[in-house]
């Protein structure tokens, strides 16, 4: 899966808790702020005792709530906003050009590849 060092995320998940509550102007409790973040309380507890962390799914889901900050945190890479953006609108896409767009990335990716197994052409230089 990943690595990520779960008393961080368990600390800067109880501190946006303390941020939810003074947005609130009130102590919230854990079922609500799990309501909130769209997890059930068990995970929610799970994750603020550092017993386990959370899917890529739900890291996906945090992010709509936290921002993408939530991946330096955890320590994932960022997604790419281009590949975000189509998979917001890929339903939108007629079928037949959904297609044409996978051929077009699965031909670009067989030739990147064949350029990398290529061996470098020499320069040959003129001998006078």
């Amino acid at each position: 899966m990943y690595n990520i060092n779960v008393s961080t995320f368990s600390e800067y998940l109880l501190a946006k808790l303390q941020e939810f509550e003074k947005q609130q102007g009130q102590r919230i409790t854990l079922d609500k702020f799990a309501e909130h973040l769209g997890v059930k309380r068990p995970i929610l507890s799970l994750w603020l005792s550092g017993k386990n962390k959370p899917s890529l799914d739900s890291v996906r889901l945090l992010s709509e709530k936290f921002g993408n900050e939530i991946y330096e945190v955890l320590e994932l890479p960022r997604p790419n906003p281009l590949l975000q953006r189509l998979s917001e609108i890929w339903e939108k896409i007629p079928s037949e050009k959904q297609r044409q767009l996978v051929e077009d990335a699965e031909l670009y990716e067989t030739q990147n590849e064949r350029s990398k197994k290529a061996p470098a052409k020499r320069k040959t230089t003129a001998r006078h």
